[in-house]
């Protein structure tokens, strides 16, 4: 999935706050199939064909009204650009589990100069650490070291300030239990572990580009940080287009 992505946002919870622009180009792997938003009437059905082909129409149905009531809960919608899944099966120690992802792009804007985009990166990676390990121990800290980038190891979280084609950005990666409602009357849906995968590239025109990849698949997360670096290498920024 390729996309060249360029729009115009207005911030609609602060009538005060000026809108922004963004331009720029980026690849998803095939195997995520682009979701329609929540309360979209049409592009449901195709897109359950796609990621669960084997199932029923009533499965699928199903699983549609499922995920739909669940997506604004799993994924912000503030400035979504783009939300995608990937269902199927991934090797894991000689056999087949089951690898299931949801992916979310988004853009924020953020104020800094073309100049300013190093410091801008630091200021989330300083900003993301201070989250991450503020109540950690040193001792439970290890440094960590890639030809691409350099960060931090916690018991839960993993933080990375990292050098892409396109310029900075931070990687972060985080073991969480995520709580969903109960899906009928009394029926209480057990804790499920969450990885959570984000990429932060400040982008070369005052705003940031986001990609966040959650899967309770915690066991294949060197496969889907596979994926979430494919698509930080293959982002590339343009010119925003002028205002209206």
């Amino acid at each position: 999935m390729s996309a060249v992505t360029h729009g115009r946002f207005e911030d609609v919870e602060r009538s005060t706050a000026a809108p922004f622009h963004y331009a720029f180009h980026h690849d998803v792997p095939d195997e995520f199939v682009r979701l329609p938003e929540p309360t979209a009437s049409e592009g449901w059905r195709q897109a359950m064909t796609e990621l669960l082909p084997g199932a029923d129409p009533e499965a699928q149905d199903a699983a549609s009204e499922g995920l739909r009531r669940q997506l604004p809960l799993l994924s912000a919608r503030e400035n979504v650009l783009l939300t995608a899944m990937c269902i199927g099966t991934e090797e894991v120690d000689g056999g087949e589990r089951l690898s299931m992802g949801l992916l979310a792009v988004t853009v924020r804007p953020s104020g800094h100069s073309p100049a300013q985009r190093l410091f801008t990166a630091e200021g989330i990676y300083q900003a993301t650490a201070k989250k991450f390990f503020s109540e950690v121990s040193e001792d439970q800290l290890e440094e960590i070291s890639f030809p691409l980038g350099e960060g931090l190891q916690g018991p839960q979280d993993m933080l990375l300030a990292t050098k892409l084609p396109c310029g900075p950005g931070v990687m972060s990666t985080s073991l969480r239990t995520l709580r969903l409602p109960a899906l009928e009357a009394g029926i209480a849906v057990p804790p499920l572990p969450v990885a959570a995968l984000q990429l932060i590239v400040p982008a070369p025109h005052s705003y940031c580009v986001y990609v966040t990849i959650s899967t309770p698949s915690v066991f294949l997360l060197d496969s889907y940080s596979a994926r979430l670096a494919h698509i930080g290498r293959s982002l590339k920024f343009g010119e925003p287009p002028a205002d209206d």
